[in-house]
């Protein structure tokens, strides 16, 4: 599922500040201790971490540092799981466990901005925490829940009544919501090259245009092909995501693809500014249906969405994400849109990222279902560790389990692609 326009640029590209490098493709053979398959989040905070660690580390991107969803999505940076609570994971992963990975998530976006601040990254990060607004007395309830555990947890979270929500946000369509203080925002694509650029200053060899072809034993390490060369290393990180392809049997069928966009709208006057997204916090409401909102660098509320169908994509997507805009905030009725990009994200019906040895020294970290920004940063940091032998695999925040494919994998991609009509009909229940 590769159908998106990666030569375009879209808003983070254009607005990114610091002029992305061009690497050049891998050509002939190259040693190293890591070899990373793929160039977003996951794979360059394990190079980072590896490399900070001293070993070598070789990255193969097969199109351009931030070409995928790293570089294409939101910018939401949380601290919050895609839908359950801190119980509901404990109940899954078992206390010990499930508490290593409530840490994981609550602490995510200090990790983020830790290298933000570390390797001076100039991505308008912006640390206004994350809210998420209620939009019925049902999802009340569960945003309630949300909040009580991460709040019994040791977050630094506060519940916000309608009150509360309508003054910060500005929409008054919201019944209460609740606000975790360690969160924020990005631009995406300059957060990922900014990562590329820390791995390169510690020693890590940055590859563009080197899709990967094939994964094979050559004695006790594993050789990494491509169409211009080869890597040969003791470990390979696969950190490819929805844009795996085809170099490892079944891997594509461990995750579901789906394709979303984002919409941008024209700037909102600083006036409007004032009582809109007050303070510039990131948010995305409770429904099943995409409502995320923040303003970027310029003062363009940055939202988004998902079709059911792809043609006319831009038009449309343009279209409903305008009137959307205006309902949520109607002093905003009017206001246009003028940004549209897309993206692939993958997902995985229990919501929770995967680290999978494919084999001995073969290992793939990625799906995030969404929460794609800090998990995966604080994740790639914390396997990069684990490869240095900085950790234990019982440490490990996520169990590293064999390759675990969807099951009914084709029925589930299908599923995913046309469930948005009915996800649109459960947000209009009370």
């Amino acid at each position: 599922m590769r159908n998106v326009d990666i030569d375009t640029p879209h808003l983070w590209r254009q607005t990114a500040r610091a002029i992305p490098a061009t690497r050049p493709a891998l050509a002939g053979e190259v040693t190293a201790d890591v070899a990373i398959v793929g160039g977003g989040f996951s794979a360059l905070s394990s190079a980072i971490a590896a490399s900070e660690a001293g070993l070598k580390v070789a990255v193969l991107e097969r199109d351009y540092i931030g070409s995928g969803a790293s570089g294409r999505n939101n910018g939401l940076v949380l601290s919050h799981h895609s839908k359950a609570t801190t119980g509901e994971v404990e109940g899954v992963l078992g206390q010990t466990r499930g508490a290593a990975y409530n840490g994981l998530v609550a602490g995510a976006p200090g990790v983020v901005f830790d290298l933000v601040d570390r390797y001076g990254i100039d991505c308008d990060l912006v640390r206004e925490g994350w809210i998420q607004p209620a939009h019925s007395e049902k999802t009340t309830a569960r945003a309630r829940a949300f909040h009580d555990g991460w709040k019994a947890f040791g977050a630094e979270v506060e519940w916000l009544d309608r009150a509360a929500v309508t003054a910060r946000l500005g929409a008054p369509g919201y019944v209460a919501g609740w606000w975790t203080k360690n969160a924020g925002h990005i631009n995406p694509f300059a957060l990922v090259q900014g990562y590329a650029r820390a791995a390169e200053s510690l020693g890590a060899v940055v590859f563009e245009g080197s899709g990967v072809t094939a994964i094979r034993p050559e004695g006790t390490r594993w050789r990494v092909d491509t169409a211009g060369g080869s890597v040969v290393a003791r470990e390979v990180v696969v950190a490819t995501n929805a844009l795996t392809g085809a170099f490892w049997p079944k891997l594509q069928e461990a995750m579901i693809p789906v394709k979303v966009f984002q919409a941008a709208t024209a700037p909102v006057p600083p006036d409007l500014r004032e009582t809109i997204l007050v303070g510039n916090p990131a948010v995305s409401d409770m429904r099943r249906d995409i409502r995320a909102f923040h303003y970027d660098a310029a003062g363009r509320i940055v939202t988004g969405g998902t079709h059911t169908l792809w043609h006319d994509a831009a038009r449309r997507g343009m279209a409903r994400t305008a009137p959307m805009v205006a309902e949520t905030f109607p002093a905003l009725r009017g206001i246009g849109m003028e940004h549209y990009w897309e993206g692939i994200l993958a997902v995985v019906p229990d919501r929770l990222p995967r680290l999978m040895r494919l084999a001995p020294g073969v290992t793939f970290l990625g799906v995030y279902s969404g929460r794609g920004v800090a998990l995966s940063t604080a994740l790639g940091r914390t396997f990069g560790a684990f490869l240095a032998g900085n950790r234990d695999e019982a440490g490990l925040p996520v169990p590293l389990t064999d390759l675990r494919v969807v099951p009914s994998h084709g029925i589930a991609v299908r599923v995913a692609s046309y469930i948005h009509p009915l996800h649109r009909l459960q947000d209009r229940l009370p």
